[in-house]
């Protein structure tokens, strides 16, 4: 075996070497071993000899790191090694320990049974991490198949089988599109949630100005307690999640929106002020549209786009509807200025549903649902050409309420769908 030869100082390991040689062991060099890991990569022994009188920590962590670089059976002899620091030194791949001086005779009769020994200590390990692995990969399968089973309505058969043919077409391992799947709908729920935010921040707004209004007033203040218990449990939910670094100063910014949203409906003993109100809500949407964009890039998965296409489209219809409310119950230029935003809402609308009629990424359920939404968005238009009429707000309430709806299914029907999720 060629060996590596290291004791505590290098005039100390090249004498060493020299002997050694002499009486015929193979010796590729010498260093002290503060240069262990360094020479070894350089040499690439079979194996490494150490040859000290005081075994310390820092020797092992040297070893330690060895085994990291280049795992090699190692022989050490020392005088004694302290009985606490024995785990670290099978850890630093120790497989002989002897008393007193490295000696030929000795080495020569330890290195046939340190290679055997480190031979199966790594066959062992091997073996360990491949258990590990199924195990781990065991688990990814389960998670994946619940989450087909439970989005899908699929046996537990039928999901397994879904599983195996996308490993077949992909030439990937069921684990790894296991994997795969659960970190795409993990992000496609971030992605969502975040986008739930947008939405809420402009229904919160239309429930307070339906309210003021006089329209179903016990309908909005259930629609405003409504919104403000799903958009603190979407924060919970997003504040729980390990972001990216890059993505912390993001969530910050909602999380802060959000709370200064809150601070605007809770401050003072009256009706909060709605143009107050709006500002704030129109800075928690620009967080949040921040977040969910930024959410959608960090995933990698372009895919993603339709699902924060259609979340969008829930807050189009809340905002439209806030926008024609607040254009008559505001005052005159106040209310102008939201009218006006308003066209450009439905510009924005009808361009979104248009690319979500023509997108690739389809099912027969999501055509009927589109078909759904289309008909709630016409009937919608016409409510919002009166808003000033009380009848219209009505309708306004009711429309943008059921529009809402059917892009809550849209979009889960995205975030769960398997052409999605499978890429």
């Amino acid at each position: 075996m060629l060996l590596l030869i290291a004791c505590p100082e290098d005039a100390a390991a090249q004498d060493l070497a020299e002997r050694l040689r002499a009486e015929g062991l193979r010796v590729a060099g010498a260093t002290a071993w503060r240069n262990l890991v360094r020479e070894a990569v350089r040499l690439a022994p079979e194996a490494v000899v150490v040859d000290t009188s005081v075994v310390d920590a820092a020797l092992l962590d040297a070893l330690v790191l060895l085994q990291a670089a280049r795992a090699v059976p190692v022989l050490l002899c020392c005088d004694s090694l302290p009985p606490a620091l024995a785990e670290r030194a099978l850890a630093g791949g120790v497989m002989h320990l002897a008393a007193g001086p490295a000696l030929a005779p000795g080495l020569r009769m330890a290195l046939p049974w340190a290679r055997a020994r480190f031979q199966q200590v790594q066959d062992l390990q091997r073996e360990l991490s491949g258990a590990l692995a199924r195990l781990e990969e065991r688990k990814w399968v389960d998670r994946a198949k619940g989450m087909l089973m439970s989005a899908q309505q699929l046996s537990e058969p039928d999901a397994f089988a879904l599983l195996r043919t996308t490993s077949m077409q992909t030439n990937l391992r069921v684990g790894e599109v296991s994997r795969a799947l659960i970190e795409a709908a993990e992000a496609a729920d971030a992605v969502n949630r975040a986008g739930q935010l947008r939405m809420l921040s402009q229904r919160i707004v239309k429930a307070l100005a339906l309210s003021q209004a006089g329209v179903e007033r016990a309908a909005a203040e259930d629609m405003l307690r409504d919104s403000l218990t799903r958009g603190q449990a979407n924060i919970d939910q997003l504040a729980a999640l390990a972001l990216a670094e890059p993505l912390q100063p993001l969530l910050a910014q909602s999380l802060q929106a959000w709370q200064d949203l809150q601070g605007v409906l809770q401050g003072g003993s009256g009706t909060p002020d709605l143009a107050e109100l709006d500002l704030q809500a129109q800075a928690l949407l620009e967080a949040a549209q921040a977040l969910t964009d930024g959410l959608q890039a960090a995933s990698g998965r372009r895919n993603l786009q339709v699902v924060n296409l259609s979340g969008r489209q829930r807050m189009l219809s809340q905002r439209l509807a806030k926008q024609a409310l607040l254009a008559g119950l505001l005052p005159a230029g106040q209310g102008q200025l939201h009218a006006d935003a308003a066209l450009a809402a439905i510009h924005e609308f009808d361009t979104a549903l248009l690319q979500l009629e023509q997108a690739p990424l389809t099912s027969q359920e999501i055509r009927e649902a589109l078909a759904v939404a289309r008909g709630q968005w016409q009937r919608m238009l016409g409510a919002m050409r009166d808003a000033r009429q009380r009848d219209s707000r009505l309708v306004l309430a009711r429309d943008s309420e059921a529009l809402l709806q059917s892009f809550e299914c849209l979009t889960s029907l995205y975030e769960h769908s398997i052409q999605l999720l499978l890429g």
